[in-house]
């Protein structure tokens, strides 16, 4: 029986392949990092996930193109530090496909950093460095999975 159920926002977050490089962000408000996307508005909840997943790439990162696997990968736990709400994060993974990034003000830096050798450690806290350490893990068969599956192009 569930005495308090609980309400969390949904946020999707983009793990963005460039080969064996993976794109991490520099977060302005916390100085941590963090990875392209966010929450879900009120008025995109019954919307396709990739939907909002470009809308959020194109906030953020510009007019990039990329390929993106449309269903995640895997699940994790998030807390927005700024906001102090819980979320529930999913995760999809991508490849970048041309275009220059160009930062939104919500970040104040960015990096390709090698999959196998990168520490997130050094960039991440909590909750994402979970999910970076997950992805980390499995990364060369997320990547595979970009070749085999049906992928659409954002945006």
């Amino acid at each position: 029986m569930i005495q308090d159920p609980g309400q969390f926002q949904i946020t999707l977050k983009l793990f963005l392949l460039r080969e064996d490089q993976l794109l991490i962000l520099e977060d302005r408000h916390d100085r941590v990092g963090d990875l392209p996307g966010g929450r879900i508005n009120q008025n995109e909840f019954f919307d396709p996930f990739h939907r909002t997943l470009a809308r959020e790439v194109r906030e953020e990162l510009g007019t990039v193109k990329c390929s993106i696997n449309p269903d995640p990968v895997f699940c994790f736990q998030h807390f927005v530090q700024k906001d102090q709400k819980q979320a529930l994060g999913l995760a999809f993974v991508g490849a970048w496909v041309s275009g220059e990034i160009t930062l939104s003000e919500e970040h104040s830096g960015m990096d390709w950093v090698d999959c196998k050798t990168f520490s997130p450690g050094s960039k991440f806290v909590a909750h994402m460095l979970a999910a970076v350490e997950r992805f980390q893990k499995d990364w060369v068969q997320f990547r595979d999975s970009l070749r085999a599956n049906n992928t659409i192009t954002l945006p």
